[in-house]
């Protein structure tokens, strides 16, 4: 889906670029665009970057987790 729409990035986009490491929306808009020149654009955003982290944390947590703990 389109996020920004005053530079076509999509909701993929911004995820790659969080996976890329981008941690911050300033971060990603210097990566893509995303957020940096509209009013709508920032809170969606950083909802996606926020969400992306999070899952990109409980996927770290997951493969360093000892398959021998209880």
């Amino acid at each position: 889906m389109i996020v920004c729409h005053c530079h076509g990035v999509t909701d993929r986009e911004i995820r790659v670029s969080v996976q890329n490491g981008s941690r911050t929306c300033a971060d990603v808009a210097n990566c893509c665009g995303a957020g940096s020149a509209a009013v709508v654009a920032p809170s969606l955003v950083a909802e996606i970057v926020q969400g992306e982290r999070r899952r990109l944390a409980v996927l770290k947590s997951e493969t360093t987790a000892s398959p021998w703990r209880a």
